[in-house]
């Protein structure tokens, strides 16, 4: 454990899967375009199906609904951001009401674009967070095993 470590990052995250397809985003992140899951960070005095309808809500103007646990960070992660920061991510599958549509299509600074990735061809390689890959790599092996 390190001796630097004094906050918690808390983010919450949303899979959506359709078929063999995972939603994925798009972002831009300190001048860098990178692929990660839909969702974001948890804010005070908010639980986390809460954030993760806030996040769907402003990223992509959706509502969310079958929200089910999927993992939780078991493991020690410090923050890829702040290296005093201790990551705790939560990934929950649920589905979209409506169809998707970007606005745009690219990226720009607080804006993603979503992009349907399939399961089978898309590699944790293009994933920016450790924890998402990890989550996406379950994802596959699940796929595959179905």
């Amino acid at each position: 454990m390190s001796n630097n470590i004094n906050l918690f990052n808390v983010r919450v995250y949303g899979l959506i899967i359709k078929n063999d397809a995972i939603l994925i985003s798009k972002e831009i992140i300190n001048g860098k375009e990178i692929f990660k899951f839909p969702g974001g960070g948890l804010e005070f005095g908010e639980g986390l199906i809460d954030g993760l309808k806030r996040e769907f809500q402003e990223e992509m103007s959706q509502e969310i609904f079958d929200i089910v646990h999927y993992y939780t960070t078991d493991f020690f992660q410090i923050s890829q951001f702040k290296e005093n920061e201790q990551l705790i991510s939560v990934y929950y599958t649920c589905k979209i009401k409506n169809e998707l549509i970007n606005n745009f299509k690219k990226p720009k600074k607080n804006k993603p674009i979503f992009i349907w990735k399939n399961i089978h061809d898309f590699s944790e390689k293009n994933l920016k967070f450790p924890i998402d890959k990890i989550v996406f790599n379950k994802i596959k092996l699940q796929k595959k095993g179905s």
